[in-house]
């Protein structure tokens, strides 16, 4: 059997340096052994923090465990890989993200088994998915901050595909309204150009935050549109969203079971 091959595929600014270069080389071998204080989530992926020259980074790693997708990864960029591209375009168009560090793939006989996308580690955030809770602070100010914050990707021509709760952070910010500025992760599925209405709202849904309208408030001041002509569409878009997650959470087993 081959050996693993490890590459770092990008790499940030400053940080092409030897020490911190062995460190991204020696990535796969450090994921094996992550302490469990460390670990950041486990799930089908991991994400876990670690000290490199004095810097906290935080990793995900991506494995490639289907023979479908290594033909895919083999034809395509990784998903670190894009992640860390996608980081870049944010970043350039004003949109808060966890700095990009490094984008790592691991092959085996040029065919992947894993890819890590390092960024900077946060230590202070709070998920956008608390604002699920009646009680929490500020809630109707910083759902109505949220629905801007994504009307405003949408007029920069950004879509987030993945755009849940859980990956909306609000990291404290003194000088920003409500405190906090928003920022986006799990960021390897993006799409880029214009957003109409239709997509616009569909991508607004999978919020799913259960507010009185201020999302849509929100979302509609930084659009420049009316919500009460868009409440009726709004309200269908978010059923159906609820339809299609239910059939998705009952597939969820099978469908990772082959891989999809």
């Amino acid at each position: 059997m081959a050996d693993l091959v490890t590459t770092v595929v990008r790499l940030a600014a400053g940080w092409d340096v030897p020490q911190r270069r062995a460190w991204y080389e020696h990535l796969d071998d450090r994921a094996r052994a992550v302490p469990p204080h460390a670990v950041i989530y486990q799930g089908r992926n991991v994400i876990f923090r670690d000290l490199v020259e004095g810097e906290e980074v935080a990793v995900k790693r991506f494995p490639v465990r289907s023979p479908g997708k290594r033909l895919v990864y083999r034809l395509r960029a990784t998903k670190a890989v894009r992640a860390f591209d996608h980081a870049l375009r944010l970043d350039a168009l004003g949109v808060g993200t966890p700095r990009p560090l490094a984008a790592v793939e691991v092959r085996r006989g040029g065919w992947p088994v894993a890819s890590y996308f390092c960024s900077e580690y946060l230590p202070e955030f709070r998920e956008a998915r608390e604002l699920r809770l009646p009680g929490a602070p500020d809630r109707s100010l910083l759902l109505g901050l949220l629905g801007e914050f994504v009307g405003r990707l949408h007029e920069l021509g950004v879509i987030h595909r993945d755009l849940t709760s859980g990956n909306v952070l609000m990291v404290p910010d003194g000088t920003r309204p409500g405190g906090v500025c928003f920022q986006l992760v799990d960021i390897n599925r993006m799409r880029f150009g214009r957003v109409g209405l239709r997509a616009g709202l569909a991508n607004l849904v999978q919020l799913r935050l259960n507010d009185d309208g201020e999302v849509l408030a929100g979302y509609c001041r930084a659009r420049g549109l009316d919500p009460a002509r868009l409440r009726r569409l709004y309200a269908t878009r978010l059923a159906w969203r609820g339809v299609t997650q239910a059939v998705k959470e009952h597939t969820r087993p099978w469908r990772r079971r082959l891989g999809l």
